[in-house]
């Protein structure tokens, strides 16, 4: 038998269903390649007439030529554009409830934004093909030339048609915006459209101030180089080769760059050229023309972009913004918008931040690069790789981890992989932290730069208070310190180095009994590291805990009930703004099976909240009727973010709209055996515990090489984790025995806990009384942890978490009585075309098997007239 469930990433949920328990990797990274198809629906509002600037031939004409030919240009004709462009479709509301009017330009606010793709959907006509789109971009009709709309673009969760399946796509609206050339009106779309292909990176690199780049300010234009690296927006275009990368250690080298508008394929030549001074902080050097998209630019005379020659971005992966353009003779340290449109010319200089560029050019398309390194041993650089890394790709780093004592210090339930960077860390949390417990939280310390790094010291935080789950950059509390004193190590990294240190944390929050009774402490909270400069060290954004985070939840409650065939939790969302309300548009991406079901906050997409504001979002995932295989994992990627207005600082009436990602949480789910843990034991005068018991279901998945662990805990009057335990081994039987030692004669109870593995589910034993262990109903499950006494029930299936089983327990409105209200309630739970929502049919399916039928009529008519029950646990 299997079992289902669910963790959230960065904080560990866990939660079983009928069947199997999961988690996998999103992948942000896959090359951009092949067929993109836009549906675009051409929309007119209920105030408005039915007429439009363009016609839907125009549109179509504007896909087709226009944006397709752009973007093979910009992908050197590894994506192109299939567009599905509808007839003008009515709105159901007036403008105003689409659009904010503003002097510089309009915006849909808040809920505005999702309300103008939702509407569209909805009144979508029929005969569309939605089939494999990517995007949905709406296209508001407007003939008025003093209406200027600035155009919005993120990730959406949204109808394939009108009722149709949710799929997560790229989502735009923009207006037709008569005052605009026709040239700059589809290049805003073509810059909208950009942000559906982004894989990764920032989606405006510079914050909309670089006039060389589609996805900051040019527009219509190519993307740089920047943008087409693996690890950024645009994976596949540009390969690697063409990257000439040299480390400050070598002291210099010399590049012979070629336009990088051309197509790599028609020669060898290099087309961007890296200056690494750290590994995260290099310069990058292009050559630009105004040829295959580079001439279109619609907002300088003549077209194209501002200027011909070597482009110098300045790239820091940790600040804001990302990219800094230097134009021709200026320095880093320049203010303002630092003469960004003039590019380097033959004969032309740079210095700054220890390196020194010489320019010289061969003709228009050819340049040769000389870089040289003044100071050879430059800097050290400390850092964590941050959330949204491979191999995870989601809201975690690699770089923090725990490690609980529940299965034995140095083995992770979750297992291993590579870091990507030559060695190995556990993937995810590692272990669920143990409540009451000695765990050790973890840090990778890595030294990117090219000198030693010394009297390295890291600091662990957690957000305050505990339980947010996306929470941004404000509220923390310390949980501990280390340094040299406690690990020599950090004295001094070495370049390219790597050291692991641990704090011991002890997470003590009190226990509810409703998450005593769920078996899983799901208290989702986030965990950052941070870590003061380094002598030396320039670079300090990959170090200051805004994106070296993780998040986590706790390990268990000690209880024995398997769950219910479904994920419902909470994700806290903190505005991080405490003088500002902010509106917050949450998506998530999913590659859960098609059968599967994911509801997020109810379907509402917007959020307001007011300064400082916290909120608990729902999520619910419930598993479909396929069965998975063991092992088998899947993701739903949960995002937060907000509308971000950035402003080009050589055009302060140029201002452009981003939805800005506040953080993020990512709820794993494998498919896991189902377990049971079956524990007696007693106590004697002198505070000797001695235990045995057996740990049922590892069948085929007892781990080769490392074996299997139970930790025994000794519980208090209170029902808190004292600090008595120990871990035992379990063998390939199932059976585990051993004692251990209350010297100060306080537990009252004891529990045996098994920590589970990617392919078992995690097992407690409850909280176990010590002596001989009645069990009424002969089901295998003793009195003081069944949720049916008199009926036996060993899946313990308790499908609503009121602690009473499905099979004892006709109470479905949860008044304590089993009347004529629940029968109402049964008949809309009842039969294939039943009306009930599916937390209803679960409570109705009194055998657990996945239907409500006659079989659960008859126990139903058992159960008429009676109080849920009896129960151990109640």
């Amino acid at each position: 038998m299997t079992g289902f469930g669910t963790k959230i990433r960065k904080f560990c949920v866990l939660l079983l269903l009928g069947g199997g328990l999961i988690t996998p990797l999103l992948s942000f990274g896959a090359d951009v390649l092949g067929t993109k198809k836009a549906m675009v629906l051409r929309v007119y509002f209920h105030d408005y007439a039915a007429t439009s600037r363009y016609s839907q031939a125009q549109v179509q004409s504007f896909f087709d030529t226009d944006l397709n030919l752009l973007w093979q240009h910009t992908s050197y004709t590894k994506i192109n554009i299939s567009s599905v462009v509808s007839n003008l479709i009515q709105l159901p509301d007036n403008r105003s409830a689409y659009i904010d009017d503003f002097v510089d330009g309009d915006l849909s606010n808040g809920t505005k934004f999702g309300k103008v793709l939702d509407d569209a959907i909805a009144n979508a006509p029929a005969g569309l093909d939605w089939t494999n789109v990517d995007e949905v971009m709406v296209v508001m009709a407007e003939t008025n030339p003093a209406q200027f709309h600035r155009g919005q673009a993120t990730k959406c969760n949204l109808n394939m048609g009108p009722g149709g399946p949710v799929k997560y796509v790229g989502c735009a609206i923009f207006s037709e915006n008569p005052s605009d050339s026709d040239r700059a009106v589809w290049g805003r779309w073509a810059h909208e459209m950009g942000h559906a292909f982004q894989q990764a990176g920032p989606a405006h690199p510079s914050n909309y101030n670089n006039a060389f780049e589609l996805m900051d300010a040019n527009y219509p234009g190519q993307t740089g180089p920047f943008e087409k690296q693996t690890t950024q927006g645009f994976p596949g275009w540009l390969p690697p080769s063409k990257y000439q990368t040299i480390s400050c250690a070598k002291g210099g080298e010399i590049a012979n760059l070629w336009a990088m508008e051309y197509d790599p394929t028609g020669k060898p030549n290099i087309q961007a050229f890296k200056v690494q001074l750290t590994g995260s902080f290099y310069y990058m050097m292009s050559v630009r023309r105004r040829v295959l998209g580079d001439e279109l630019n619609a907002f300088f005379t003549p077209n194209g972009i501002p200027d011909e020659g070597v482009i110098i971005e300045r790239v820091n992966e940790g600040a804001n913004p990302v990219v800094q353009v230097i134009g021709r003779n200026q320095t880093p340290g320049c203010t303002g918008s630092c003469n960004r449109n003039a590019l380097w010319h033959g004969g032309d200089t740079f210095s700054g931040d220890g390196i020194t560029v010489a320019i010289k050019k061969i003709d228009d398309d050819n340049y040769t690069v000389t870089a040289r390194c003044n100071d050879q041993a430059l800097q050290p650089d400390i850092m964590l790789n941050p959330w949204t890394s491979p191999p995870g790709n989601t809201w975690e780093t690699t770089d923090i981890w725990v490690d609980s004592p529940v299965n034995g210090y140095g083995t992770y339930r979750y297992g291993m992989w590579s870091d990507l960077a030559g060695g190995t860390v556990p993937v995810g949390n590692g272990d669920d932290p143990a409540v009451g417990q000695v765990n050790r939280l973890y840090a990778r310390v890595r030294n990117v730069g090219t000198q030693a790094a010394t009297n390295v010291v890291v600091n662990w935080e957690i957000t305050d208070p505990p339980g947010l789950g996306i929470a941004g950059a404000s509220g923390w509390a310390p949980i501990g310190s280390v340094s040299s004193a406690q690990f020599p190590a950090l004295a001094s990294i070495p370049a390219g180095g790597t050291v692991d240190v641990y704090v011991e944390w002890t997470p003590n929050f009190a226990l509810t009994p409703a998450q005593i009774a769920a078996g899983t402490f799901a208290f989702h909270t986030c965990v950052r590291v941070k870590m003061p400069a380094v002598a030396g060290e320039l670079v300090l954004g990959n170090q200051d805990g805004d994106r070296e985070q993780e998040n986590i939840s706790y390990f268990q409650a000690p209880s024995t009930g398997p769950g219910v065939p479904k994920f419902k939790d909470v994700i806290r969302l903190h505005n991080d703004d405490f003088v500002q309300k902010k509106t917050f548009y949450l998506t998530y991406k999913t590659d859960v099976p098609d059968d599967w079901k994911v509801d997020l906050n109810g379907g509402k997409k917007t959020i307001e909240l007011a300064p400082a504001q916290v909120v608990d979002l729902p999520i619910i995932i419930r598993s479909g009727a396929t069965p998975q295989p063991v092992g088998k994992r899947f993701f739903t990627d949960v995002s937060a973010s907000y509308l971000n207005m950035l402003v080009n600082n050589m055009n302060p009436k140029d201002v452009h709209p981003e939805y800005k990602p506040l953080g993020g949480v990512q709820v794993d789910s494998r498919v896991l055996n189902r377990t049971r843990l079956r524990c007696t034991g007693d106590k004697n005068s002198n505070g000797l515990i001695t235990f045995a018991g057996t740990l049922e279901g590892i069948g085929d998945y007892y781990p080769t090489g490392q074996g299997l662990f139970v930790q025994v805990v000794g519980i208090d009057g209170k029902r808190q984790i004292l600090p008595v335990s120990i871990t035992v081994f379990v063998g390939r039987d199932g059976r585990f025995s051993g004692e251990l030692r209350d010297p100060k004669l306080q537990a009252q109870q004891f529990s045996c806990l098994f920590a589970g593995t990617d392919k078992l589910m995690t097992a407690s034993s409850g909280f176990t009384p010590f002596g001989a262990q009645a069990d009424s109903d002969v089901d295998g499950v003793p009195d003081y942890a069944d949720n049916c006494l008199k009926i036996p029930n060993p899946d313990q299936l308790d499908s609503d978490g009121d602690g009473y089983g499905n099979i004892c327990d006709g109470d479905l409105n949860n008044d304590n009585m089993t009347n004529s209200l629940d029968l109402g309630l049964f008949k809309r739970a009842f039969g294939p075309t039943s009306t009930a929502n599916d937390d209803l049919k679960d409570a109705a399916d009194f055998n657990g098997d996945r239907r409500v039928n006659s079989l659960d009529l008859g126990t139903f008519k058992k159960l008429f007239g009676l109080p849920p029950g009896p129960s151990g646990l109640n």
